[in-house]
């Protein structure tokens, strides 16, 4: 998958850091007032449609509210508190293992296809099947193959997902797909077998 550049990161960070504020889990006001105040689709739990699709390295280490690097601490008497915070950042941004839009086509009986357009030509086309829990729950497994004679040609990513529950008392929730991610060829010097988790968001 295509990871971001530090320097790409670098000057992405003033937006980065403005959304991510905003719509962070958080005992800040400003976090409540951001989510409850921005327009979300009707609750549509079908797997048709697009999803923004971003899956992260699993690093357990703490980022946001660690210790800051004795490098980065030199700088805040230069550049203030701003630094510290900037540098957490730039360190969870460096998790994303990649990002784009999956669009699934209507599924016929239990199975759908797709893609996972990464932007710049990288594009996945996805084949995957359905299963729904007596709850209501539907988990899919999906396979992303690149296409011959493109920047993805050899490549092959696995994805596993269930959508996540829809909360009685939950306002303005969209549905949802958390899963996992394995590369499952290797390609472009990078090894088979790198999984991670991702997030996709209906649109």
């Amino acid at each position: 998958m295509i990871k971001t550049s530090p320097i790409a990161a670098a000057c992405l960070l003033p937006l980065s850091l403005a959304a991510t504020t905003a719509v962070a889990q958080s005992p800040r006001p400003s976090a409540a007032a951001a989510t409850s105040a921005k327009s979300t689709p009707a609750w549509e739990p079908s797997i048709a449609g697009k999803w923004t699709y971003r899956s992260y390295l699993n690093d357990a280490s703490v980022l946001v509210n660690a210790d800051a690097d004795p490098a980065v601490q030199a700088l805040t008497p230069i550049y203030g508190d701003g630094v510290t915070t900037a540098a957490a950042a730039l360190k969870a941004l460096n998790l994303v293992f990649g990002e784009g839009i999956m669009s699934f086509n209507p599924p016929t009986g239990n199975s759908f296809t797709g893609t996972l357009d990464m932007g710049g030509g990288f594009v996945l086309d996805l084949t995957g099947t359905t299963q729904t829990s007596p709850s209501g729950d539907t988990s899919v497994v999906i396979i992303g193959n690149g296409r011959a004679s493109t920047k993805t040609d050899g490549w092959e990513y696995d994805y596993r997902a269930s959508t996540t529950p829809k909360w009685p008392n939950g306002v303005n929730q969209v549905p949802t797909l958390v899963g996992t991610v394995i590369r499952a060829k290797p390609h472009n010097g990078a090894p088979a077998g790198v999984v991670a988790s991702f997030i996709a968001i209906k649109q």
